[in-house]
C-alpha cells in the first residue's frame, strides 16, 4: 500500500515536514508493516517534486504497475507518473 504522510506542523513550508510517500505491506490485511525505505521513490533534488510528493494512486495497465502522484504545492507544480521497474 502506498500512502502520503506529513508532520503535524510546518508541512506547508518548503521543508522535510512536507508530504512524502510511504509504503506498507501486509500478508493478511490485518497486521501491517511500514517500510518507507522500500517505497522506491523520494523527492527529487530539484524541480516540480523536490519539496513534496502526495496523493499517490497505483494501477496496473497492460502488465505494468504505475503510480500517479502530485508534486510541490499539492500538485500546483505538476504531477508525476512513475513506472515500477523490476
Amino acid at each position: 500500500m502506498y500512502f502520503c504522510y506529513r508532520e503535524a506542523h510546518g508541512f506547508r513550508q518548503q521543508s522535510s515536514n512536507a508530504y512524502r510517500l510511504g509504503y506498507a505491506y501486509s500478508h493478511d490485511l490485518i497486521d501491517w508493516v511500514r517500510d518507507d525505505a522500500a517505497a522506491g521513490i523520494d523527492v527529487s533534488q530539484q524541480g516540480w517534486d523536490s519539496q513534496m510528493q502526495c496523493y499517490p494512486h497505483t494501477f496496473e495497465l497492460q502488465g505494468k504497475i504505475y503510480m500517479l502522484y502530485n508534486g510541490n504545492e499539492f500538485g500546483r507544480r505538476g504531477f508525476g507518473l512513475a513506472v515500477l521497474e523490476e
